[in-house]
Order: C-alpha cells, then structure tokens, then sequence
C-alpha cells in the first residue's frame, strides 16, 4: 500500500480539472484548509499520480478532453474505496445525480462555502466509514 500522506504528514489532494483558473481556485481552498495540492487536467495524469501515491482527497470535473471524470473516479474508488471524492462539474443534473453516490456533487460556477463544505462532507463520510469497519 503507498503512502497516504506527504513525508511531513501533510493531507495530499489531487485536483482533475481542465480549467486552469477553477483548478487553481480549487487548489487555493484546499491548500488554506490544510491539504498539499497536485492539479492535472487529464485522466491519465491522475493515473500516474495514483501509481506514485494516493490522496486523501480527489477533487474531478466530469467533462474533460480525455474522458468522463465521473466514470474513472467511480473506477478509482472500486480500486481504493477509502479514497473521498467530490465531483465538481458544469455536468447536466441528470449526469450529477448519477454520480451523487461517490460523493458531493458541487456544480458549477460553484459558492467558496459550497465547496469547503463538500471537502467537510466527503472527509467526514469517510471517518464515518472507518468507525463502522
């Protein structure tokens, strides 16, 4: 099993988002909620940051040049179920409510406290999940 968090102990968050001022709005968030950032705007930059260690958080849009972020999270999650994840997505509501069970679904253009509370969300469903197992 790779490392979880970062050699200072630090909670690592990877952000797919194809929009660089969103993923750079994303990361700014997390990083002042305490989380080191790794950004990538394609699929399969993800799946080479997941090879080399896994997040504590995943933070996807849906629509991306190279695929569905939704089906490869729910792929990711099959793989590393403890992993939280927050969809963040211009998706139509129909797409966003089949992918609700993974996680939050933020919309966008999305509210600052939106978001911050779908990281609380996820990270909090995720310590629920431990206690039970």
């Amino acid at each position: 099993m790779r490392a979880m968090t970062d050699p200072n102990g630090t909670p690592r968050a990877y952000v797919l988002e194809d929009d660089p001022d969103i993923a750079a709005l994303e990361a700014d968030l997390l990083r002042e909620m305490g989380f080191t950032v790794v950004t990538c705007t394609r699929i399969v930059e993800l799946g080479d940051l997941m090879d080399v260690a896994l997040p504590h958080l995943l933070v996807v849009d849906v629509m991306l040049p190279d695929g569905d972020g939704g089906d490869i999270t729910e792929l990711l999650r099959t793989a590393w179920p403890g992993i939280p994840a927050i969809i963040v997505s211009a998706a139509s509501r129909e797409r966003l409510a089949e992918l609700a069970p993974i996680g939050p679904v933020v919309p966008k253009p999305f509210d600052l406290a939106v978001f911050q509370a779908a990281v609380g969300q996820a990270l909090d469903g995720i310590q629920e999940l431990r206690s039970v197992s």
